[in-house]
C-alpha cells in the first residue's frame, strides 16, 4: 500500500497545478479584460490599465452591428450540431463493430482512421475545394457539415473505439443467450451505458466544429459565415479594432465554455469511465 505522499510532493503537485491553471486560464481573462478596454489604452505600451480605461462600449457596438454576427452564431451552432449529430450517428455503429466484430483488416482501418488526423489541413484544402466547388457547395452550410465530418469522424471512431473495448463482453453474450440480436444488443445494451463517453465525444466534436476557422475561411463567402470569422472580420486593412474583436470573441466564446461547466462532471466521468474499466 503506497502511503500518503510528503510535505514537498504535495505542494509540487499544487505548484503545477496552480502553474497550468495560470497557463489555461491568463488567455481567458485578457480576452475579457481586453473586451473592456478602449482602444487607445488597449494598444498604448505598455496597456493602460487605469479605471478610466475601460468601458463597455466595445460590447454596445458589437451589439449594434449584430446582424451579421448573428449570422455567424446561427451558422456555428447549426454547423457544429449537425455535424455532432452525423458523427456519433456513424461513428459508435462503426466504432463497436471495430471493437467487437472480427472484420477483415480491422487493424489497418483503424490505422488508417488514425492517420488521417496527421495530415495539416493546408494539405487537403486545395482537393477539398475543388470537391465542394463540383458538387456547388461553396458558402452552404451543409458543405462545411461534409467537410468537418472529414476529420471529427475519424475523432469520433477512435475514441468510442477504446470505451466499447471496455465493455464487459459478458453483458453482450448473456443478451445474446436471450435471443437478442446484434442491433438489439448495441441499442439495448451497449448505448445505454456507454452514455457518458458519448456525451464527452459529443462535446469535444461540437467545441472542434465551433472553433473551427480554416476551412470555413476557404470554403465560406457571405452566407455561411460562422463565427471565427465574423470575428476575424473586425481586423481591417489600415486598422484592427481589438476591443471589438475581443468583444465579439467573448460572445462567441461564452456559449461553450457555459456548456462545459454545466456538463464537466459529465465530460470528465466520460473520458476516465474506460480507462477506469480498463
Amino acid at each position: 500500500m503506497q502511503g500518503k505522499p510528503s510535505k514537498l510532493g504535495r505542494l509540487s503537485i499544487q505548484l503545477g497545478l496552480g502553474i497550468f491553471g495560470f497557463w489555461t486560464l491568463a488567455p481567458i481573462a485578457w480576452l475579457v479584460v481586453s473586451s473592456l478596454m478602449q482602444q487607445q489604452a488597449l494598444t498604448a505600451t505598455p496597456p493602460d490599465f487605469s479605471p478610466s480605461a475601460f468601458t463597455f462600449q466595445n460590447y454596445v457596438e458589437v451589439m449594434n452591428s449584430a446582424a451579421a454576427l448573428g449570422r455567424g452564431l446561427a451558422n456555428s451552432l447549426i454547423v457544429a450540431v449537425s455535424t455532432t449529430a452525423v458523427a456519433l450517428a456513424v461513428g459508435a455503429p462503426a466504432a463497436y463493430a471495430l471493437a467487437r466484430f472480427q472484420l477483415p483488416g480491422s487493424g489497418p482501418i483503424l490505422l488508417m482512421i488514425l492517420a488521417t488526423q496527421m495530415f495539416p489541413g493546408i494539405v487537403v484544402a486545395i482537393p477539398m475545394f475543388i470537391v465542394m466547388s463540383h458538387l456547388g457547395l461553396i458558402d452552404s452550410r451543409l458543405g462545411l457539415v461534409i467537410v468537418y465530418l472529414s476529420f471529427n469522424l475519424p475523432i469520433v471512431i477512435w475514441i468510442l473505439h477504446g470505451f466499447f473495448l471496455a465493455i464487459p463482453v459478458g453483458l453482450e453474450r448473456a443478451a445474446a443467450v436471450d435471443g437478442a440480436t446484434t442491433l438489439q444488443i448495441f441499442r439495448l445494451i451497449v448505448l445505454p451505458i456507454s452514455w457518458p463517453p458519448i456525451f464527452a465525444t459529443a462535446i469535444f466534436a461540437f467545441i472542434e466544429s465551433w472553433n473551427e476557422f480554416f476551412f470555413a475561411l476557404i470554403l465560406t463567402r457571405q452566407n455561411a459565415q460562422t463565427v471565427p470569422l465574423v470575428i476575424s472580420q473586425f481586423a481591417g486593412q489600415y486598422q484592427t479594432v481589438f476591443g471589438q474583436m475581443m468583444a465579439a470573441a467573448t460572445m462567441a466564446v461564452t456559449p461553450v465554455v457555459v456548456i462545459a461547466i454545466i456538463f464537466r462532471q459529465s465530460i470528465m466521468k466520460g473520458f476516465t469511465e474506460g480507462m477506469i474499466k480498463s
